[in-house]
């Protein structure tokens, strides 16, 4: 049996009732997580006010016309499914979402998802259902690739796994079966792309944004044209002209139907707790130890060298300082975010984008400590990525001390260390609330905490598409 077809098997087999109570519940509140994110991050986020304020993106969208059938995020109203899936995703990726181990941000995931559910009026348990289906098959994806072989070849993994995820999830709420979510995984695996080389701009273009977008929009499109009678490839994964060796120099096909059914990936989901890109993440909380544990601060630092793998060290070392013209870049500069955390510590940074502020970026202070931050590639740290994102954040003090800490990668919100209900309360609470109206929140909430028992999540999506 072809590996497309026994990922299909899984996913049509897949029952509510069979997924575990710990799975729901942490899925529950995952997408509590990116709905609320997703309302509000024109006004959480300054990368995302350009491409609604100024670009228009999801203006565009709504201009164009076509089938009301999925809400359409800042315009309040609806607009054809695989649109919606584009336009919410665009403007939700990368916020403080679930970022899992195989290197997929969620954010391109679950607002596809949610405009297939509207679409279809499904239930709440139809979407938590779609959303572990669609994360099972897409985290395995990933992990067969190996995020250090894919970012080697040059490509981006959220962009070319997230349209199999997402033809999966946009599957089961379709209701196809087995032979049709089939054709829809081997039409999916052929529309993944994206590279990742925005990273090295002084001003980081929306490319990021643009790709997770188109690849949510390919998902859903892969799912609509499997149910209409089109085929794939039987033997995508398999074929060495394939999915896999076409992106990867050392796929491990295996870990496609690894633990398939017994060990859920989508709890090796991390939750962010910093508005950042993940592999900084270990760097900032490395910093906060040191000055924590030493008892100095900014004033105190001549020099910081931080230590990451080889693939990831480009990705967020870039040795231009992310000027007021750039806030996306702050978002992906270590050298910067480890400057601002030096002087801000962990109130400063923790659930919040002030760091990405105009003010903040033309502080001097921030400025003059950027200068003396170093990034670098360790090969040694290869061997636990991309399992993990291990970093070693070595602090040189004024008066002549060295303090080394080696991070494992298990951040704040991770599987190893998570998030606790609580925790995941207060990230709302932060972030999201003191940007919704109080209806508009307390009326989200109270469909969240009850979304089993949701018959129709339409009321749902509309209110995350809802205007500001």
């Amino acid at each position: 049996m072809a590996i497309r077809d026994r990922l299909a098997d899984f996913s049509s087999d897949l029952k509510f009732e069979d997924l575990p109570p710990d799975v729901v519940k942490f899925t529950t509140l995952l997408l509590r997580d990116q709905i609320g994110l997703t309302s509000v991050g024109v006004r959480l986020n300054p990368d995302v006010a350009e491409l609604v304020d100024v670009i228009g993106i999801p203006r565009f969208i709504r201009e164009m016309g076509g089938k009301e059938e999925s809400s359409l995020v800042t315009e309040g109203c609806k607009v054809p499914c695989i649109n919606a899936a584009f336009s919410n995703t665009v403007i939700s990726f990368g916020m403080f979402d679930g970022f899992h181990r195989a290197a997929i941000h969620f954010s391109c995931f679950i607002p596809a998802a949610i405009a297939v559910a509207e679409r279809q009026r499904a239930s709440g348990k139809d979407l938590i259902l779609a959303t572990v289906a669609g994360a099972e098959v897409m985290t395995r994806v990933g992990l067969a690739l190996g995020a250090n072989n894919v970012y080697n070849r040059g490509f981006h993994p959220t962009s070319l796994c997230v349209p199999i995820g997402c033809a999966v999830a946009a599957g089961k709420l379709l209701g196809l079966g087995r032979d049709e979510l089939a054709e829809a995984i081997s039409i999916a695996a052929v529309q993944g792309a994206g590279a990742p080389p925005w990273v090295q701009f002084p001003k980081s273009p929306p490319t990021h944004r643009i790709q997770s977008g188109r690849a949510a929009q390919s998902g859903v499109l892969s799912a609509l044209l499997a149910q209409m009678g089109v085929i794939g490839i039987s033997a995508i994964f398999e074929d060495p002209r394939g999915f896999l060796r076409a992106h990867s120099a050392d796929p491990d096909p295996a870990k496609l139907t690894e633990g398939l059914g017994k060990a859920y990936e989508i709890k090796q989901t991390t939750c962010a707790r910093f508005g950042v890109g993940i592999y900084m993440v270990p760097g900032i909380e490395a910093l906060l130890e040191i000055l924590q544990k030493h008892l100095i601060g900014a004033a105190d630092i001549d020099a910081m060298t931080l230590q990451l793998p080889t693939a990831v060290a480009p990705l967020v070392g870039s040795l231009v300082y992310p000027s007021g013209h750039s806030v996306g870049a702050a978002s992906k500069s270590s050298r910067y975010v480890l400057a601002f955390t030096a002087y801000n510590g962990e109130e400063g940074i923790s659930y919040s984008l002030e760091y990405k502020s105009e003010a903040n970026l033309k502080d001097p202070r921030y400025m003059e400590l950027f200068k003396r931050v170093e990034v670098v590639a360790a090969p040694e740290l290869d061997r636990f990525f991309p399992g993990s994102w291990p970093g070693i954040l070595t602090v040189r003090t004024k008066d002549g001390r060295e303090m080394t800490q080696f991070h494992n990668g298990a951040t704040k919100g991770s599987p190893e260390n998570p998030l606790t209900e609580p925790e995941m309360e207060t990230k709302f609470n932060k972030l999201i609330a003191p940007r919704l109206s109080p209806q508009r929140r307390d009326q989200m909430l109270g469909i969240m905490r009850r979304l089993e028992q949701v018959d129709d999540v339409s009321e749902l999506a509309a209110l995350m598409a809802a205007k500001l």
